[in-house]
């Protein structure tokens, strides 16, 4: 009998979803505590949630620090001489940049942290691993904690206020788990793939079917204002479902080529501006490319209109014409660690490139709706 190991990390110790959930951060921790935390914010998120913070962000005691760059190690380092010996805990505010880093910080200090998402277009707040970049921007890796996130509180009233494009690129990165999943698991004997992989399998399928059937509707509740159960279920779906699917399954159901294809564009300075799961969506667009499968392609491509997200590369500024630049994207994602060379094909540069020239193609015959 042969057994195949994974490491299960499922998710944050505790999570709330509901109007009202931040009140739950003084069932965890005393005033004291948070008198004496590190808090980390991006500008706009905290206009977005500090009518919702507790009295002790204001006080002098607390360290406070906006977060205007990528996570990077540099940055970290900083934020560890600022936060100083007598911090309780890491408390982060924000997207995914502001979680990632609070995430990291928490874990070079060793100490609990406390996550707030202000918008829902990534899984950051659930997952206990950080993306990290280097000072110029660029995608160098990702680490995995050994702790789990303590503690993760979302309002979905901030949510609900939050750009619109910043739900859209949640929708784009949560779909992309179940392409990235099935074909991770698809590598292997039905026999070698453990009972939690295959549930996080099934769990990115619903994800799937939920997104291409609610996400017009729930995208029109956010323009109109209005919190629905609709809504809220998206919600989860990005931030929660999303990680526990990569929790659950591990490398069976982490990332394959579409995010290698977001990590080949972070080397071109256009694209540092461009929301995560945008860059992902064309992932995946890309990945469909490289399985070949035009109908699975063109219904994408269709869905992606309607949601007005990118379908080509010139959409995101990017010329496929330019041969300096695409041979730098292209090599980039092609790096030995990128997970792209866990797909069931093999990727050259060639191939990679036949992949982007097929989406460009198709995307020019999809109607605008």
């Amino acid at each position: 009998m042969s057994f195949t190991e994974i490491q299960v990390v499922p998710g944050p110790a505790n999570y709330y979803c509901f109007p009202g959930a931040i009140r739950e951060l003084n069932n965890f921790y005393s005033e004291s505590d948070l008198q004496h935390a590190m808090w980390l914010y991006g500008e706009q998120a905290l206009q977005a949630a500090q009518a919702w913070l507790p009295e002790a962000f204001a006080v002098e005691s607390a360290g406070k620090a906006c977060i205007r760059e990528h996570c990077n190690d540099p940055m970290i380092r900083r934020l560890a001489e600022q936060a100083g010996p007598r911090c309780k805990v890491i408390i982060g505010v924000g997207g995914g940049t502001v979680m990632d880093s609070a995430k990291a910080l928490a874990a070079r200090m060793q100490l609990p942290v406390v996550l707030i998402p202000t918008i829902a277009a990534t899984c950051a707040a659930w997952t206990p691993l950080s993306v990290w970049y280097n000072p110029q921007g660029e995608n160098i890796g990702y680490e995995i904690f050994k702790q789990a996130n303590h503690l993760v509180l979302v309002e979905p009233e901030i949510i609900l206020q939050a750009p619109a494009p910043y739900l859209l690129a949640g929708i784009a990165d949560t779909l992309a788990k179940w392409y990235e999943a099935s074909v991770l698991v698809g590598n292997f004997q039905a026999s070698e793939v453990p009972y939690l992989a295959r549930t996080a399998l099934n769990m990115a399928r619903g994800l799937k079917e939920l997104l291409l059937s609610d996400s017009v509707t729930v995208l029109a509740d956010l323009h109109n204002g209005s919190l629905t159960e609709r809504f809220i279920a998206v919600v989860d779906a990005i931030i929660a479902g999303g990680g526990l699917i990569g929790g659950l399954g591990e490398r069976f159901t982490r990332v394959a080529a579409a995010h290698s294809v977001h990590n080949g564009m972070t080397v071109l300075p256009q694209t540092h501006s461009i929301l995560h799961g945008i860059k992902v969506a064309y992932g995946i667009l890309v990945q469909v490319a490289l399985m070949k499968d035009e109908q699975e392609l063109q219904m994408l491509l269709g869905f992606y209109r309607q949601l007005k997200l990118p379908t080509s590369l010139r959409e995101l500024g990017i010329d496929i014409s330019d041969k300096v630049q695409i041979e730098a994207m292209i090599a980039h994602t092609l790096r030995p660690k990128e997970t792209i060379h866990l797909m069931p094909v093999k990727v050259t540069a060639e191939v990679l490139f036949e992949a982007m020239e097929t989406v460009e193609q198709a995307a020019e015959t999809v109607s605008v709706e």
